[in-house]
């Protein structure tokens, strides 16, 4: 007779979320045709536009942009909660100094530069001016050999310089840095307990209001007070709901119930995006819910900043959790693009840039058109994305600094597949 013994539950370090595999690349891959897309939807403001523009793009641009940033730092939160439950001292900020700052600071001063040089010539600030010597100010001045350059571009107060699509490297970092010095905190005996038994208990209804009611607080608070800079010293509201998805992310791996509540929810959560969605778009067309019933004009604009709140929050969820059941295995090919995706990320929107900005200057009366000229940049963006990587991973001395790093071997559990009703 075969006596079945109780299997001793895996540890959640132990388990493999191949979902946030699939998630970082979808989650990166969404970002570079999010600013594919800024180069043509029409009324938003960008490094270059083409003369092709679209107001209908505004819709899916809305879509993705209330929750897409929001959606990565959760990734990178829960991506931080494995690596620092593995090594905690000195060597964990050593290696994220090492894969944040190296690729800020040399994208900053190399990859970013052509797209200053691009805004100011499309700003007719800069003429006469080649790329070199326009290079030779953007990296010379203030340090005696190049001269502030014309305020045709963002850029920080006695500099230059400016990371543009990078700002995520120097805020994840600061998110980083913040976790790793209150982790001993968390991980003290009677807090983890405490958190255990709470996270346990806590009804799954409240893993739509808590979240939902945080992001509405937080724009209450800071918004209008904040107004997004991407300047790190003073972008206050951003840092608030970033940091604090950063650590939904980072709890929200360590505890299995709350963990596969996502993907139990799927339906709902999805149900819930959709509905948001479409009352912030009854909002942005001019509609209003107190002709309708007057008694909610005293509350409509509380109610409309719930609403865009809570829709934040309700595609993160919904996504997570289809994830969670479509995706949640491995993959050779998602394997090499999560060691390419990265690199892709800083190189992408420079080629964007470049791409736009030559058809525009070079072929403007290209016969292209408002539907192949995307395609082309695209093509191009993808094609420079691909060559560039597979270029710089060849060159040991110079793979960090774009962002490409050896994977970890690690023994870890898959999480079992499973049909969730």
């Amino acid at each position: 007779m075969t006596i079945a013994l109780p299997q001793t539950p895996v540890h959640w370090s132990q388990q493999r979320r191949h979902a946030l595999d699939w998630l970082r690349v979808l989650a990166f891959g969404l970002l570079i045709g999010y600013h594919l897309g800024m180069a043509y939807v029409a009324d938003w403001g960008w490094h270059i536009k083409s003369l092709y523009q679209s107001e209908f793009l505004q819709y899916p641009m809305l879509w993705s942009n209330q929750w897409r940033m929001s959606l990565l730092f959760l990734i990178s939160g829960a991506a931080v909660s494995y690596q620092l439950h593995r090594y905690q001292g000195g060597r964990f900020i050593l290696v994220s100094m090492r894969k944040l700052l190296l690729p800020l600071v040399v994208g900053s001063l190399v990859i970013v530069a052509p797209q200053a040089f691009v805004e100011s010539r499309m700003a007719g600030a800069i003429p006469g001016m080649g790329y070199l010597e326009f290079w030779r100010h953007y990296l010379g001045f203030p340090f005696g050999f190049g001269d502030a350059l014309p305020p045709a571009y963002l850029r920080f107060s006695g500099s230059n310089v400016i990371w543009n699509h990078l700002w995520y490297l120097p805020y994840l970092f600061v998110y980083v840095l913040l976790t790793w010095v209150i982790y001993p905190v968390f991980t003290r005996p009677a807090v983890l307990n405490q958190a255990h038994r709470l996270a346990n208990r806590l009804p799954l209804s409240l893993l739509y209001v808590l979240p939902a009611l945080m992001f509405f607080g937080i724009g209450e608070w800071l918004w209008e007070r904040f107004p997004t800079t991407h300047k790190l010293v003073d972008d206050w509201f951003n840092h608030a709901r970033y940091f604090a998805v950063f650590l939904i992310g980072f709890g929200l791996v360590r505890n299995a119930r709350l963990w596969e509540a996502l993907g139990k929810l799927r339906l709902w959560s999805l149900s819930l995006a959709l509905f948001s969605y479409a009352a912030i778009v009854f909002y942005i067309r001019g509609g209003e819910l107190s002709p309708y019933w007057a008694a909610l004009a005293v509350i409509e604009a509380p109610v409309r900043g719930l609403i865009w709140s809570a829709n934040s929050w309700l595609w993160i969820m919904a996504i997570v959790g289809y994830a969670q059941v479509w995706l949640n295995y491995p993959s050779p090919k998602v394997r090499y693009a999560n060691q390419a995706v990265y690199c892709w990320y800083i190189l992408h929107q420079t080629f964007i840039v470049l791409g736009a900005y030559w058809l525009r200057t070079y072929f403007p009366d290209s016969p292209l058109g408002p539907v192949m000229e995307p395609i082309a940049v695209a093509a191009f963006t993808c094609f420079g994305c691909w060559l560039g990587y597979t270029l710089i991973k060849q060159v040991p001395g110079v793979r960090a600094a774009f962002g490409v790093f050896a994977q970890p071997t690690r023994n870890q559990t898959s999480d079992t597949r499973v049909a969730l009703s």
